[in-house]
């Protein structure tokens, strides 16, 4: 599983309770709902975990998804271990984490801007969450950590069955072994769950963001001013081998937008999901306009087309 940070960094001096925390688990949910995927489960294990980080990036004027060992309101150096620790049964999991906005909306909205960070939330074999914020009105943190619940009911139910080999590292205890045929099994269900395609900006949006927001890891580093990415994921619960053959993106009058395509073979940063092809407009897109995406893929060998329209806000 990928993990990731993101932004900037926000000086913080009050908590909000983790148990309580439920609006982030929401916003996430909006965005994925408005997507066709399923909502997000507010897991309040999770939400623990997401606490104590949240406190320790704020205390410590830091960022970033590492604690360091000895360091004041350490809890776990890697979300793995974060997660472990506040009583989750799995080790696997992906972590999103903002800097300074306003709200769990604003927060959601401005990763959603992005390429890897909105990829965690559209994560496909995810269905549960936990938040939390950390700060005051100069600025909050927000953490997301996120998981599978059907991997956390296989570890709680101890070492599983089935031929093939097995994986380790998977659970809380480390000594509990989970067969690698029933660590898939379980990530399929959750991705059969989802759409076979999932489009962002979805088709139909009204209000979707105008510009990239910069990200850590940066999938384009040399390219400012760009416009909000649009991201086409192909569910491997229904494909296997999916290749790009055509990423377009058109305004009102036609024309077509300068553009970078980034896939997972040209991926430098090597976090992109198999079968995911994102494409980043090389300037801003206009407020209140109309585009269209076109989308050319060989999928198994058939070949597949899709064609959508957004509009900004």
């Amino acid at each position: 599983m990928i993990f990731r940070g993101v932004l900037l960094l926000a000086l913080l001096s009050f908590s909000a309770l983790w148990g309580m925390d439920r609006d982030g688990a929401r916003a996430v949910s909006a965005e994925r709902r408005a997507s066709g995927m399923i909502s997000l489960k507010n897991d309040a294990r999770l939400a623990r975990a997401a606490y104590h980080h949240a406190k320790y990036l704020g205390r410590l004027r830091a960022k970033g998804h590492t604690e360091r060992p000895g360091r004041s309101f350490f809890y776990g150096k890697t979300p793995f271990e974060r997660f472990a620790r506040a009583g989750y049964p799995s080790r696997v999991g992906v972590e999103n984490i903002s800097y300074g906005d306003r709200n769990y909306r604003h927060s959601v909205r401005v990763l959603m801007s992005t390429v890897y960070h909105r990829l965690a939330f559209l994560d496909l074999r995810i269905d549960a969450i936990g938040s939390s914020e950390y700060g005051n009105r100069k600025g909050r943190i927000y953490v997301y950590d996120m998981a599978a619940s059907t991997i956390a009911d296989l570890c709680q139910k101890g070492e599983s069955g089935g031929s093939g080999k097995y994986l380790y590292g998977v659970c809380a205890n480390p000594k509990t072994r989970i067969s690698q045929q029933a660590f898939s099994s379980a990530l399929r269900r959750i991705e059969r769950r989802n759409p076979r395609i999932v489009l962002y900006p979805y088709p139909g949006m009204n209000n979707a963001p105008r510009r990239y927001i910069r990200e850590t890891p940066d999938p384009f580093p040399k390219l400012y001013g760009a416009g909000v990415p649009v991201t086409a994921q192909f569910n491997p619960a229904y494909y296997r081998k999916v290749r790009l053959l055509s990423f377009r993106l058109y305004d009102r009058k036609g024309r077509k937008l300068p553009a970078k395509v980034l896939t997972p073979g040209n991926d430098r940063h090597e976090k992109l999901p198999p079968n995911t092809f994102v494409l980043a407009p090389l300037k801003t897109l206009q407020q209140g306009e109309s585009y269209r995406a076109v989308l050319e893929v060989d999928a198994d060998g058939k070949r597949v087309r899709k064609e959508w329209t957004f509009h900004t806000r």
